[in-house]
C-alpha cells in the first residue's frame, strides 16, 4: 500500500467514526424538518367542460346586450322609433297555407286575450310548434307592439322568447320590462330597434330564413350543433354557430 492509499483509508475511517458517534435524532433531523414543512401540492381544478365554456361566453354576450340600451341617446318617449313607419311587413309566401294562417290568427287572438298569463304562454307555445309559418307571423306581429307602453312591451318580450325558441337560440337582446316599471325611453328605443334585426333574417332572398327550405336547413344544422354540445364533443361544441347573436 502506497502513501496515498494509506491517507485515503485513514480519512474513510475518520468519517465512519464521526457518523457512528452521531445520535439517530441528529442524523435524521434534516429529514424530520422536511417532513414537517413539506405540503402536498394542491390539485389543479379540472378544465371546465366545453358546454360550461360556451355558456359562460353566451352569458357575457347576453350581459353586453342587457347593458347596451343605457347608451342610447333618447330622452323622451316622443323620440322612440315608430316601427310601423320604419319597417315593412313580411309577405307570407305561398308555402304558408291558408289553414296555417287561420290557426296562427286564432292562436294570436287567444294569446292577446289572456293578458300575458298561462293561457298566453300555451298559445304561443302552440305557435312555436308550427315552425316557419309562426316565425314569419310573429316577426310581423312585432311591428304592432307599442314599445312605449310597458304592458305591450311585455307581450313583445314574450313574442321574442317564442322566436328564440323557434330559431333554437337566436335573440336580439330584447330588454326585459318589469311589472309596474315606468317606461324608460332608452329601453323603448332599444326594443323597437330589435324588430329590424328579426326582419333582416327573412325579408330578402339572401336572408338566413328567406324560405321554408332554408329555414329547415338552418334548424337541421342547429339541432346537430346542439346534439354535439350535449354529447360534449370539444371540436363541434367549440365552434360558434353563425348568426347566433343578433345585435340590437
Amino acid at each position: 500500500m502506497n502513501a496515498l492509499d494509506s491517507r485515503l483509508l485513514a480519512l474513510i475511517c475518520c468519517v465512519q467514526a464521526q457518523v457512528l458517534a452521531t445520535s439517530p435524532a441528529a442524523l435524521f433531523a434534516p429529514v424530520a424538518e422536511f417532513a414537517l414543512t413539506w405540503q402536498e401540492p394542491k390539485k389543479q381544478d379540472p378544465k371546465p367542460p366545453a358546454n360550461d365554456i360556451l355558456d359562460a361566453e353566451r352569458e357575457k354576450l347576453r350581459m353586453k346586450d342587457v347593458e347596451g340600451w343605457k347608451k342610447i341617446q333618447v330622452k323622451s318617449l316622443d323620440q322612440v322609433l315608430d316601427v310601423q313607419k320604419a319597417t315593412a311587413a313580411v309577405e307570407l309566401p305561398v308555402s304558408v297555407t291558408d289553414a296555417e294562417k287561420t290557426k296562427l290568427t286564432e292562436l294570436m287572438a287567444k294569446a292577446k286575450d289572456s293578458g300575458g298569463g298561462a293561457k298566453t304562454g300555451r298559445a304561443l307555445r302552440e305557435m312555436e310548434k308550427m315552425g316557419y309559418p309562426a316565425l314569419l307571423f310573429l316577426i310581423n306581429h312585432l311591428r304592432e307592439i307599442d314599445y312605449k307602453d310597458p304592458d305591450s312591451s311585455m307581450f313583445g318580450m314574450q313574442i321574442n322568447n317564442s322566436l328564440t325558441a323557434i330559431t333554437m337560440g337566436v335573440n336580439t337582446g330584447y330588454v326585459a320590462i318589469e311589472v309596474g316599471e315606468p317606461m324608460d325611453p332608452r329601453k323603448a328605443q332599444w326594443n323597437a330597434q330589435t324588430v329590424q334585426q328579426w326582419l333582416s333574417g327573412v325579408n330578402n332572398e339572401k336572408a338566413l330564413w328567406s324560405t321554408r327550405e332554408k329555414f329547415d336547413e338552418y334548424i337541421a344544422k342547429r339541432k346537430a350543433k346542439k346534439d354535439a354540445e350535449l354529447e360534449g364533443d370539444p371540436k363541434d361544441a367549440g365552434a360558434k354557430p353563425k348568426d347566433e347573436k343578433k345585435k340590437g
